[in-house]
């Protein structure tokens, strides 16, 4: 307190205190330049947002919420670069779309708000409101129709559809059932089971029934949905975790080995990130570095010298490697040049009965082509050289012995293909679905990724 006198010798006490000093946690300026480096990163993060390619907005691109979208930009445009205060910048914003300048500022404010703090756009609701009341809301309702469509019941072909669920059916032949089924034959069976039997059992009238169009739609919001066929997989759409299609994100790959003696040799073990934009996907071409660096290393070091191991690898393509100068033709162009494998030498048999080596690489002394592939063409003209003097009296002479060096096994098989190429065409398939059901017969499939077949096994024992 202060005390003071005044010239008639009366004192005054004063009551007003000295202010005290607060010391805040986070200097002012420096809460302004934060406040500001968020104001500009949320401005960098809706032009990206609005420039890539995978955004897509609800209502599409002159929807509503892609109006929100340029809203916010010009918003943070203003406040950023202009240098406008947020509350006078959403009020300019509102008034240039049309909106009262305090009711619609406070909408923007709001949007704006919520895009730095979670960058998620605002859902309107418009339209979301349903007028009239439908008996697809009842719970008891919704209960019956799913337990229906669970039941199978609604099928008009019930063995066509067991074949289908049992991937009896040819690819091309699913897609157009499977694309049927769900567009067409499960709304027409849900429209005949809410009409005949639904509709007594609550004691409603018919009437003019249920359209096809609330049954798809019905069925729409349940999940079921056509989607692609693919691999022998069924896909209804149906929110199922074991009907869920596999993604293309990012996963682990471990490839790991088992001793028999041991156990599990975690040293031999190799894990990768797959995906296209990380270490990619598992190859013959790794499993082969882990063999030499990890497993081989791994099974000395358990077992020590002196042992020798025998492998056994599960049938997968990523352990399908060959080496490099294999005899492969596949790798091979038909003309000389380009892209194509150096290959070891081949051989073949010629008229007389002995075998002739034959280079798959011309010679470093050649004029043209020194120490290049030769190509499949180059090849295959060599050998003609050797075996056709592009006479008459020769091809009289090899015609006999060509069809005599095709064994009777060979004979048999191919007898077997036409007969399956020949019932195709009998049933009416066209060339690609006959292509597919011939191939079904001719093609091995391993259904057990994990098995050892029993012949291999008979072997090793």
């Amino acid at each position: 307190m202060d005390h003071s006198d005044d010239h008639d010798g009366t004192s005054h006490i004063s009551l007003a205190l000295p202010r005290k000093c607060q010391k805040l946690e986070v200097p002012y300026r420096e809460q302004q330049k934060q406040k500001q480096a968020k104001l500009e990163h949320a401005y960098k993060d809706i032009m990206k947002h609005l420039k890539s390619k995978k955004t897509v907005f609800v209502g599409g691109p002159h929807g509503l919420q892609a109006r929100c979208a340029h809203t916010i930009k010009v918003h943070l445009m203003l406040v950023v670069k202009n240098k406008h205060g947020f509350k006078v910048a959403s009020e300019m914003v509102a008034e240039t779309n049309g909106f009262a300048a305090k009711w619609g500022g406070c909408q923007v404010c709001g949007w704006t708000c919520e895009w730095m703090r979670t960058r998620m756009l605002p859902v309107l609701q418009w339209g979301w409101h349903a007028k009239i009341s439908s008996l697809l809301d009842d719970p008891a309702i919704v209960s019956e129709l799913r337990t229906f469509m669970h039941s199978n019941k609604w099928s008009m072909d019930p063995q066509k559809l067991a074949k289908f669920m049992n991937n009896e059916l040819l690819h091309t032949e699913a897609t157009k059932y499977l694309e049927g089924l769900v567009q067409t034959e499960m709304p027409q069976g849900l429209k005949r089971y809410i009409e005949l039997e639904l509709f007594p059992h609550i004691h409603m009238k018919v009437g003019r029934g249920e359209s096809l169009s609330t049954a798809c739609r019905w069925l729409h919001l349940e999940g079921f949905q056509f989607m692609a066929y693919k691999k022998g997989l069924y896909f209804d759409g149906h929110n199922q975790p074991d009907l869920r299609k596999k993604g293309v994100g990012q996963g682990l790959h471990q490839s790991s080995i088992i001793c028999s003696t041991v156990g599990h040799l975690e040293e031999a073990a190799r894990t990768i990130e797959y995906s296209k934009n990380y270490e990619g996907y598992w190859n013959g071409e790794m499993f082969i570095v882990q063999l030499h660096d990890k497993i081989i290393p791994a099974f000395e070091c358990t077992h020590g010298p002196g042992y020798q191991v025998l492998f056994l690898i599960d049938n997968s393509q990523g352990h399908s490697a060959y080496a490099d100068d294999v005899l492969l033709i596949s790798c091979m162009n038909i003309n000389l040049g380009g892209k194509q494998a150096q290959m070891k030498d081949g051989w073949f048999i010629d008229a007389g009965g002995k075998k002739v080596i034959q280079p798959m690489m011309f010679p470093s002394n050649h004029h043209n082509h020194p120490n290049e592939p030769k190509g499949i063409k180059a090849v295959l003209q060599e050998y003609l050289r050797e075996n056709c003097d592009y006479t008459f009296e020769t091809l009289k002479t090899n015609l006999p012995k060509a069809m005599a060096s095709v064994c009777l096994s060979t004979i048999c098989l191919w007898e077997h293909r036409m007969h399956r190429w020949m019932n195709a065409y009998r049933s009416g398939l066209e060339t690609k679905a006959a292509q597919l059901q011939v191939k079904e017969f001719s093609s091995r499939k391993y259904r057990s990724h994990r098995r050892v077949p029993e012949i291999v096994a008979c072997l090793f024992n």
